[in-house]
């Protein structure tokens, strides 16, 4: 099978009977073509409980916006759900400040106006009857979105943001976005990738605080477009800081999920192993909400059924305390801040101080050693790319075509070495574990990276697998961890954002989630607008 071929249980949405259960492994033959025939809409997640203060949305008097595609989706969602906005008029509002600033900023692969306005259409009328019938409805409803372009949707274009992939249509959709469509969200477009989440910098996007810079990768293009409040949320993947390296550059949120909690069926895999589907959005609030809709169990992903079940929606407010971090822990590597930029170290000492200030205690203990080598990393691309064949070499950018000839070399190593370095990892990811129970640790903390206002030019060529230039992330992929990336200023050198990592133990998102939004309530960086860009 290929990715163009698109053959599989899930061409119309439905799984086949007589077809094997897929697994997240069997996924990675033919991902770029195959979907979430075995998604599960969670539309019991529409309806939290009367008076639960996790579901509290801001108070639609306490809302202003200078326009909809100002607002952050917390805020519209207040906004959709009191009747004040409709989606239409939200969709529109986007869709507008896409047509001003993608010429400059270059974040989105496609866009898909005629059927967004469609989307936003029904989306209205949904809001509408339930107002009606006094029911509840989604709180993502109406709400528009980009998909990084490695989410299947099915009839539509999945490139991967590569020359590989030209001409190949998704047949079915990805778990995540089944999950999206069916609690009403309006889909505006998939945003650029590194190719094939490769690299560190997704050359062909602009930064929307400096078009000439590197917005990260390989979420790049996600995190331009919310950056650029061209999109509220977006989604992205995370093999090693692609979610969290995108947000510090563009100064927004993110959070790269513990491995599981979201379904990676029908999202074109780096290396299975440790790729995490996540949200980004400009709040901490707003990735909880997206969140709470793309998480959950899914038989098409093996993975996902080992990890517990979600709660019905993760937090969206802060606390009412002034030190909502007294009696938390925060565990800081000794060398966490070594060579930081001048222009951004003093952010990171500053975002120590204040979490000192909100009554959290910062504690210099040594990490866990990472697993040598990436064999089994190397093996694990190769399991996918290896359906295009030799002949497609050539369409790779060049770094890429180096990595896969490496990749093919790897896979026909032997078993046990394959199998050595998954153990050790799995002895890293349990020595994590016991790393935050030894300290008694309720978080870790990293600068987001190590970089400041890196340009187009310098991240370009730079993959995934090379030696880290950009930040400290492999980490919490190889351990499984849920982290959030928070932006908490800009340089006094560049005038970029730089923001932080916040991880937790595994499966502690509520928990993890609750710290962000509470910082966030005291120190709001996020809200700051890049200036120069098209209205």
């Amino acid at each position: 099978m290929t990715a163009g071929a698109g053959s599989g249980p899930a061409q119309h949405g439905e799984a086949d009977p007589a077809w094997p259960r897929v697994t997240r492994r069997t996924t990675l033959a033919a991902a770029a073509g195959l979907a979430a025939g075995a998604a599960l809409p969670r539309t019991a997640l529409a309806r939290p409980r009367p008076g639960d203060p996790r579901a509290r949305l801001p108070a639609p008097a306490s809302i202003d916006a200078s326009s909809p595609a100002d607002l952050s989706a917390v805020e519209a969602a207040a906004l959709l759900q009191a009747r004040r906005l409709s989606s239409r008029e939200l969709t529109e509002a986007c869709l507008g400040r896409i047509h001003a600033r993608q010429p400059a900023l270059n974040a989105w692969v496609r866009t898909y106006a005629e059927r967004a306005l469609q989307q936003a259409d029904a989306a209205d009328r949904r809001l509408a009857d339930a107002r009606r019938r006094r029911g509840g409805v989604a709180l993502v409803c109406g709400i528009p979105i980009g998909l990084k372009d490695l989410y299947a949707v099915q009839g539509l274009p999945l490139t991967a943001s590569s020359r590989v992939l030209d001409g190949n249509v998704a047949t079915g959709d990805s778990t995540v976005w089944a999950r999206l469509r069916s609690a009403g969200m309006v889909l505006l477009g998939h945003t650029h990738t590194d190719e094939f989440a490769f690299g560190v910098g997704t050359p062909q996007t602009g930064n929307p605080w400096d078009p000439g810079r590197s917005p990260g990768g390989s979420s790049g293009g996600s995190g331009s477009a919310v950056g650029a409040r061209m999109t509220p949320l977006a989604t992205g993947t995370d093999t090693g800081g692609s979610l969290r390296s995108p947000a510090s550059a563009c100064g927004v949120s993110s959070i790269k999920p513990t491995f599981g909690l979201v379904s990676a069926y029908g999202v074109i895999p780096l290396v299975w192993s440790r790729d995490h589907p996540g949200p980004m959005g400009r709040s901490a609030a707003d990735c909880a909400l997206l969140l709470s809709y793309m998480a959950g169990r899914d038989p098409g992903d093996g993975a996902s059924l080992a990890v517990p079940p979600p709660p019905a929606l993760y937090p969206l407010a802060a606390g009412p305390s002034a030190r909502p971090f007294a009696g938390r822990r925060f565990g800081v590597a000794p060398d966490a801040g070594t060579g930081l930029p001048a222009g951004t170290a003093p952010l990171w000492q500053t975002f120590l101080d204040q979490v000192r200030a909100l009554g959290g205690e910062v504690v210099e203990v040594a990490e866990p050693t990472a697993p040598p080598g990436i064999t089994g990393d190397i093996a694990e691309v190769w399991s996918y790319h290896q359906q295009f064949g030799p002949a497609a070499l050539p369409k790779y950018r060049a770094e890429i075509a180096a990595v896969l000839t490496a990749a093919h070399a790897a896979a026909e190593l032997p078993m046990l070495d394959y199998l050595t370095f998954q153990r050790a990892r799995l002895m890293y990811t349990r020595s994590w574990q016991e790393h935050f129970g030894a300290h008694r640790l309720d978080a870790v903390v990293k600068p987001g990276t190590t970089l400041d206002g890196a340009t187009r030019r310098d991240l370009a060529g730079i993959t995934v697998f090379s030696e880290s230039v950009t930040g400290d992330y492999s980490w919490a992929n190889y351990g499984e961890l849920p982290v959030a990336a928070t932006p908490v200023g800009r340089s006094r050198a560049t005038g970029m954002p730089f923001g932080v990592q916040i991880g937790a133990p595994p499966h502690r998102e509520t928990a993890l989630l609750q710290l962000v939004l509470d910082y966030q309530a005291h120190h709001p960086a996020w809200r700051a607008t890049p200036e120069g860009l098209p209205a």
